[in-house]
């Protein structure tokens, strides 16, 4: 059984790999964006400000792999993952359950396609809306670096290679 997080920037690819990779090994896929849009439709979050947005998604992501783990099922989170507490946190679970612990960073090494990636993309998520370059430049401002072993995804390379490493990783 395993934690797979597919963790980078936004616009770099990893929800795209995320969800081939689940479809291919039949393993369920939590995205941060769906499930925070599901509490922005619903109004839950609206007028809380002691509990931001990001923190329930978080807070999400990780009760439905602990559950998922619980039932030693594996699990994949899609999601910018830009702290160590919430890295670490998810780290702790995988070991509380005798998991496997897999880390897929996405990442963009040219920036023109990484803008034009985000600016193209349209990924049809109810009640969520686009992220803007701004956005990109927001999260690197807190996006810590992974310091452990893990799998480093260039989205200058062809969605095929990415996800042929990523099979292979996660495998």
């Amino acid at each position: 059984m395993k934690l797979i997080v597919f963790s980078g920037l936004p616009g770099s690819g990893k929800s795209t790999l995320a969800e081939a990779v689940g479809r291919e090994l039949g393993i369920p896929v939590f995205a941060k964006d769906w499930l925070e849009a599901v509490l922005l439709r619903s109004e839950l979050i609206q007028g809380n400000p002691d509990k931001p947005l990001g923190a329930a998604g978080y807070e999400l992501l990780t009760t439905l792999a602990k559950r998922q783990l619980s039932l030693n099922q594996s699990v994949i989170l899609d999601s910018v993952a830009p702290s160590e507490s919430i890295r670490e946190m998810w780290r702790d679970l995988t070991i509380q359950y005798d998991g496997e612990w897999n880390v897929v960073e996405c990442i963009c090494s040219d920036v023109s396609l990484h803008r034009k990636r985000l600016e193209e993309r349209q990924r049809d998520i109810p009640g969520w809306h686009e992220l803007k370059w701004s956005d990109v430049d927001r999260v690197k401002s807190y996006y810590g670096l992974w310091n452990e072993p893990r799998l480093i995804l260039d989205a200058v390379n062809s969605f095929e290679k990415n996800f042929l490493s990523a099979i292979e990783y996660c495998s």
